[in-house]
């Protein structure tokens, strides 16, 4: 028989027991030898367990005559406890940061070196007349490392005829057990407990699935349903705008604003308005626009050296500063893009304030710095950066405010727009060597695309359709048999632990990334099928579409069913990834940068319209 001491009652789904019990007091009137295995989750209200020295005896005793006994994250700072389980813990509970787990042998059932990850507290300590089967340490690798980690994770001392087993983190009575991954690992360190320890354990169960959908009639509507039952929107009309995002450590929602994600959502729900024929969407649209209109997020007023540019988050500061390419160019396109579609002049005169603030501070060769703060602008003025040749030589910054310029002058007529628009792609294609990426090469060409496309679609130049189509034969060659990109070239494979870092360190880890690469790529290779016509470029697009409707994430937990997490593994066909990212990690889910652009690449096929049209 199985005995299972669980206050929390998180190891009941995980372990096969006969008989439990709530309180580890109720052991001392049990006879422990009809027991063959005993579960001990210690871990109660944040705090191990200390276990009394009367109930240390009994289980001494039950291991010493040929019991097992498994205990999780129990006190162990005394004497009888640490050498029952063979760990001495040297501090209080410490919650876990950026840490992972090592498989510390090879075995029958997994390989030495193979990391893990979790989610929650654990003990430090040393250990003593033990073997370690896993150890805790700060690893920037993916998927294997050399190292040894520092800290026992799971050990195990023989007493006897038998052994007691100890885990100094959140396992077994983990209450976020979708944050043990790889699951596929985890299920490996399982069966190994099971067949080699004699642990009656079950197998773990994906609480993230793929749904494997390729109905995208379905996709759309599921992805629609999570921005209504995931808690994303404050209110469901749209009218105190949208959080940004599920934390990927937390997996809660963070109540962040931001313009650019606004804008995201504000584009999708319009689309969606028009692909169900459904006006309230349309009104969510206008609803997310207004909210930011009222809240003041735009700067406009005319005397401001940071005129018509946006705060990028909600920030409390009167003025924009940190005045980001992107972002702002984001807002910029979808405004004046929604303003040919409803006519609404607000929109129009908004849109072109961003977009001729970012005209003036566009530098001869149509590029610009990532970045311009406030405080530069006060300092020299708008004439200094036009002037300059400071250059991001980044897509990821530069692509969209090309693409900006084009719905600029779809609007305004203004060729200098257009001009802009072109040069500035020409001086990215002709300084490709010079190129930078922040995540990965795939990323950024992700990005670039977008602009390619539709610089190509006005022109018809034959020098920009080259690059174009250099762009897809590079992407191409990094497309997965399953329809994704998976993710190559990181420029700094040792950024770990800060944010905007990559998912993936090298090639060939099998990682797909759905918030710089495979969402925008969705929309971009779209608008790149829409400008050529090339049936290639059709195809590339279609398999995407498979792929992402396949990956769309299938939950009971709200926050996650309907959306699309950052970092997919491709071989074993579940979110997972190096989760190194401080800010946007692998389990990030982006309520406009993933969820609306993915959605918006779906219906504008539906729809068979361009964002030009």
């Amino acid at each position: 028989m199985i005995a299972l001491v669980d206050k929390s009652m998180e190891m009941k789904s995980q372990v096969l027991f006969n008989h439990y019990f709530s309180n580890i007091k109720e052991l001392l009137h049990e006879d422990l030898h009809q027991y063959t295995c005993i579960f001990i989750n210690g871990l109660n209200n944040g705090k191990p367990m200390k276990l009394s020295y009367e109930i240390l005896e009994k289980l001494w005793t039950f291991v010493e005559q040929g019991g097992i006994l498994y205990g999780e994250l129990i006190n162990c700072d005394d004497f009888p406890s640490s050498r029952l389980f063979g760990f001495k813990q040297d501090f209080t509970v410490t919650n876990h940061r950026l840490e992972k787990l090592v498989i510390s042998r090879d075995n029958s059932f997994c390989k030495k070196g193979k990391l893990l990850e979790w989610h929650g507290p654990f003990l430090t300590g040393f250990t003593f007349d033990t073997e370690r089967l896993l150890n805790i340490g700060h690893f920037k690798e993916t998927h294997c490392t050399e190292d040894e980690g520092k800290y026992p994770g799971i050990v195990v001392k023989n007493h006897g005829e038998g052994k007691a087993i100890f885990a100094t983190f959140s396992f077994l009575g983990n209450d976020q057990n979708w944050t043990l991954r790889p699951n596929w690992v985890w299920n490996q360190i399982i069966k190994w407990l099971q067949m080699e320890y004699h642990l009656p354990l079950k197998s773990k169960h994906l609480v993230i699935q793929p749904s494997k959908e390729n109905n995208l009639k379905k996709t759309i509507e599921k992805g629609m349903n999570w921005f209504l039952t995931s808690g994303i929107l404050p209110k469901e009309d749209g009218s105190l705008g949208i959080y940004e995002n599920v934390h990927s450590i937390r997996s809660d929602i963070s109540k962040d604003f931001r313009p650019d994600c606004h804008a995201h959502t504000a584009l999708l729900f319009y689309l969606y308005g028009k692909y169900a024929n459904e006006p309230k969407w349309i009104e969510r649209s206008q609803n997310l626009l207004n909210y930011l209109f009222e809240a003041g997020y735009q700067d406009t007023d005319s005397d401001s050296a940071t005129y018509g540019f946006w705060k990028w988050f909600q920030s409390p500061k009167e003025k924009p500063d940190q005045l980001f390419s992107d972002d702002n160019s984001w807002v910029a396109l979808v405004l004046l893009y929604l303003y040919r579609k409803t006519g609404k002049t607000e929109y129009k005169e908004r849109g072109l304030l961003t977009a001729y603030a970012l005209l003036h501070t566009q530098n001869k060769n149509g590029l610009r710095p990532e970045c311009i703060r406030e405080k530069e602008l006060l300092d020299h003025g708008t004439t200094y950066f036009k002037n300059s040749t400071m250059a991001s030589m980044n897509p990821h910054f530069e692509a969209i405010v090309h693409s900006a310029f084009i719905q600029a002058y779809l609007v305004s007529k203004d060729d200098t727009f257009l001009q802009t628009a072109y040069q500035g792609t020409v001086s990215l294609l002709d300084n490709k060597r010079d190129l930078k990426f922040m995540y990965s090469k795939t990323a950024g060409y992700s990005r670039f695309l977008l602009s390619l496309a539709q610089v190509f679609a006005v022109t018809k130049d034959e020098t920009i359709l080259k690059g174009l189509h250099e762009v897809m034969d590079y992407l191409a060659k990094n497309q997965h048999e399953l329809g994704g990109i998976e993710e190559h070239d990181n420029p700094d494979p040792d950024r770990y632990g800060t944010e905007d870092t990559g998912v993936f360190r090298m090639n060939g880890e099998g990682i797909a990334d759905q918030l710089y690469t495979n969402n925008f790529l969705l929309m971009n290779a779209w608008e790149a099928w829409k400008a050529t016509g090339d049936p290639t470029v059709k195809e590339f697009y279609e398999k995407l579409v498979r792929f992402l409707s396949s990956i769309q994430i299938t939950s009971p937990k709200l926050e996650f069913d309907g959306g699309w997490m950052r970092s997919f593994h491709l071989e074993s066909g579940e979110y997972f990834g190096n989760n190194g990212d401080t800010g946007w990690g692998a389990y990030v889910i982006e309520s406009g940068w993933t969820n609306a652009i993915i959605l918006s690449g779906l219906i504008l096929k539906e729809i068979d319209q361009s964002l030009l049209d």
